[in-house]
């Protein structure tokens, strides 16, 4: 970063800051806890945190408990919303998309025992919730780990009246971390084999993904960055794969593809895993059990 940008990019995290506080003190002021209880997965980082597919594994364990559960997402994140519907539809999830969270729990809250939120960790409408905060850093401090100048949306300090549980994402200090992802196996693919591919990648951290099907044993020959949500992500498969190339992508960027794409021999789709420490697996299964963090 140039000694001009950087200056420029704090004044406009700055304001970016102050933004943020009119935002909540206008829109989004604590209101009444809900009748049921509310689980929110969230984190510090504006995307790439995983969120996602511990929604996922959370919504799961939920239901193996015989919650009846609603899982809400936001509406612009359309292919989040397909991977949530693909996964959990079938094992008797109801998945809504929405653009207001807070609205449609108040909406639905008498014809469900739970309300799990992908995100919603903004929203300080929601009193009386539990969050699980995927933490991969250091919470945030200062106006100078905000957008644009960090990957953040918010400080420490904007979350201390929620009943939070920060699940360590990155090993801080050499520890092990509460919760580990990493990559369990991919389609059309016979582990051991040698598999050299073009890694195409929509994710919020391609970096993460990268690392995983490295360390699942992937030959990446080349890496093609796409934004999240990119509504053109099937013209770029398309393109890769008319040359004859093994192609790698997560499960949320294949929620983009059409069905056809998918029963290519050479696109291969991440299967990922989640193994939680067990001190971490207990916290969580206590707090669905009670209903409360």
């Amino acid at each position: 970063m140039s000694p001009i940008t950087k200056p420029l990019t704090l004044v406009i995290s700055a304001l970016y800051r102050i933004g943020y506080k009119l935002h909540h003190k206008l829109f989004l002021r604590p209101q009444p806890p809900l009748r049921i209880p509310v689980f929110i997965v969230g984190s510090y980082l504006t995307g790439g945190a995983g969120k996602t597919p511990f929604t996922i594994w959370l919504a799961k364990r939920i239901l193996e408990q015989r919650k009846n559960v609603a899982v809400l997402c936001h509406s612009d994140a359309w292919d989040e919303f397909a991977l949530l519907q693909q996964e959990l539809k079938p094992l008797g999830a109801t998945v809504i998309a929405t653009k207001n969270r807070y609205a449609t729990a108040m909406e639905i809250q008498g014809h469900f025992d739970t309300i799990l939120c992908d995100d919603g960790f903004e929203d300080s409408r929601f009193t009386g919730a539990s969050t699980v905060c995927l933490d991969w850093q250091e919470p945030p401090r200062s106006i100078s780990n905000l957008l644009p100048a960090g990957k953040c949306r918010s400080l420490q300090q904007d979350h201390l009246n929620g009943q939070i549980v920060h699940l360590d994402c990155y090993g801080k200090n050499g520890s092990s971390p509460d919760i580990h992802f990493s990559i369990e196996s991919l389609t059309k693919y016979i582990l051991g084999e040698s598999l050299t591919a073009t890694a195409i990648c929509g994710l919020g951290s391609h970096e993460r993904f990268i690392e995983d099907l490295r360390t699942f044993g992937t030959n990446i020959e080349k890496t093609i960055i796409r934004p999240d949500h990119d509504k053109q992500f099937t013209q770029v498969i398309e393109a890769e794969l008319s040359q004859g190339k093994h192609v790698v992508i997560s499960q949320k960027d294949a929620c983009r593809l059409p069905k056809p794409f998918l029963t290519n021999p050479k696109l291969h789709v991440t299967v990922q895993k989640i193994t939680l420490s067990k001190k971490a697996q207990e916290i969580i299964d206590k707090a669905i059990s009670a209903q409360t963090l």
